[in-house]
């Protein structure tokens, strides 16, 4: 019986690993690309970060985010929006 509680809990947390990962990538699946640029004074897409951004996080002036290259349109995602100028 122990083993049997093991071996239940072991298909449970691969099944939901499986799961877990399925759903992240779904969004993800249409085959665009995507990088991580600094946004010129302008609001326009600027050079692309290499390493980690240099910004200051200091004010609400958009720094760097993440883009769809396939598109050339930022993707919103709040997680990869930096703020305040660039050192």
């Amino acid at each position: 019986m122990k083993n049997l509680k093991i071996l239940a809990i072991c298909f449970l947390v691969t099944f939901g690993s499986i799961s877990a990962l399925s759903f992240s990538k779904s969004d993800r699946q249409t085959g665009d690309q995507y990088g991580y640029f600094y946004v010129n004074p302008d609001g326009s897409r600027g050079a692309e970060v290499s390493g980690t951004e240099s910004c200051s996080d200091q004010n609400e002036q958009l720094c760097a985010q993440e883009y769809n290259i396939t598109t050339g349109q930022p993707t919103g995602n709040s997680a990869k929006m930096h703020f305040g100028p660039r050192l």
